[in-house]
């Protein structure tokens, strides 16, 4: 990113392992050999990032591995000031920090897994002061400040939300959308000062749409609509979001898209993908790819297992270390629903998942063959023992 006036550069440096543990800072027109050192990270299993807030005002560095956060600012006005900590680093305290005028917005998991919202004046970056407290209902995964409003984004009930709120409090605006299992969010919007808001949304039915929402009236207005050059017919399609009942209890979230003329009797095929992992939560979207599949007569289903956090912080946590083998089951446990539910029956089902999804396929078609008539393992991560033993590789540390 660039100071304010456009003089300076600040940019991360990989080391030999492909790991970025430096920020440097580098003056137009001035020999690299001359680059300042701004930040440099001691900890292997920790990267550092360089970015901006979005009023422009404050150069963000931030460091973390997958659990926790720490981050610095520098005045985007003042390239050569000394970065001010916000808070020191604390195990499994993750954060992030935009601004507004003199105060700083920071959200957090310092207190829930579901995070929070805090601020704090920038003259005391460390004393924060609770905005929005924790809900168990509603996992907040990200804040965005604007000129005149800020923007939460979460997920309730593992569906994406979208509201916005008020610098002088009351109650926020919540953006409605209307299927039953969807994808949504902020799109890009690299203004600070603005009357409308860029939204992306999607659903398995529904191709990638771009709106345009006014936030003085309420109104949504269609922008562009992904094209499918071969032609797509929506209303040959129905998506379900369906909750089945695992082992242990838990009801997890089952993401399904099919013809409207997919009979539910248990002679269909049906494609299960899954992934659980590194708390990332798959997005119940669109796919041309997947469309010669449900016009051969498929219904494709997402398996919204734990070690994602599809439903929030410990959702990732209760899949993941001592916990994985959740994962596993809640994949197998899902895929049995479903054929009791009618959309197949054991050896009709295909079962799909790439990298940390991979590792998933090569437990359950072990533990469970008489399943599936088919599994796609994609760049398989079954060496688990090898590769986390070997710290030279980018990733190791970090986990």
């Amino acid at each position: 990113v660039f100071s304010r006036d456009g003089a300076t550069l600040f940019y991360g440096l990989v080391n030999d392992h492909w790991r970025i543990d430096r920020i440097m800072s580098h003056r137009m027109g001035s020999p690299t050999a001359e680059d300042k050192i701004v930040y440099v990270e001691a900890d292997q299993g920790f990267q550092a990032g360089v970015g901006m807030t979005h009023d422009r005002n404050w150069i963000v560095i931030a460091a973390g591995d997958n659990e926790t956060s720490e981050v610095r600012l520098i005045p985007a006005d003042k390239a050569d000031a000394e970065a001010c900590l916000v808070r020191a680093r604390q195990k499994g305290v993750e954060y992030d920090v935009e601004a507004h005028g003199d105060m700083l917005f920071i959200h957090t998991n310092d207190v829930s897994p579901q995070f929070r919202l805090v601020t704090a004046p920038i003259s005391d970056p460390g004393e924060w002061t609770e905005r929005i407290a924790a809900s168990p209902d509603f996992y907040m995964t990200g804040v965005t400040t604007f000129a005149d409003f800020f923007v939460v984004e979460g997920r309730e009930n593992g569906l994406d939300q979208v509201e916005l709120h008020n610098y002088g409090g009351g109650q926020p605006t919540r953006i409605a959308f209307p299927e039953a299992s969807y994808s949504a969010g902020l799109d890009e919007n690299p203004e600070y000062q603005v009357t409308s808001l860029r939204l992306a949304y999607e659903s398995m039915v529904t191709p990638d749409t771009i709106t345009e929402y006014d936030v003085a009236t309420g109104g949504l207005k269609t922008l562009k609509v992904q094209e499918i050059p071969t032609g797509y017919d929506p209303g040959q399609y129905a998506t379900e979001r369906l909750e089945i009942t695992v082992r242990d209890g838990t009801r997890v979230p089952v993401s399904v898209v099919y013809r409207k003329d997919f009979k539910k009797d248990g002679n269909g095929p049906l494609y299960m993908y899954g992934y659980g992992a590194y708390g990332y939560a798959i997005p119940p979207g669109f796919s041309t790819l997947r469309l010669s599949l449900l016009d051969r007569g498929f219904a494709f289903a997402i398996a919204h297992i734990r070690g994602g956090d599809d439903l929030g912080q410990q959702w990732h946590l209760d899949g993941k270390l001592t916990k994985r083998t959740n994962t596993f089951n809640d994949f197998v446990d899902c895929t049995r629903g479903m054929i009791a539910l009618g959309f197949a029956k054991p050896g009709r089902v295909v079962a799909a998942g790439g990298s940390a999804g991979g590792e998933l396929m090569g437990v359950v078609v072990n533990s469970d063959p008489d399943l599936w008539g088919a599994v796609a393992a994609h760049v398989p991560f079954v060496d688990v023992l090898n590769t986390m033993l070997d710290e030279t590789l980018p990733l190791t540390p970090g986990e």
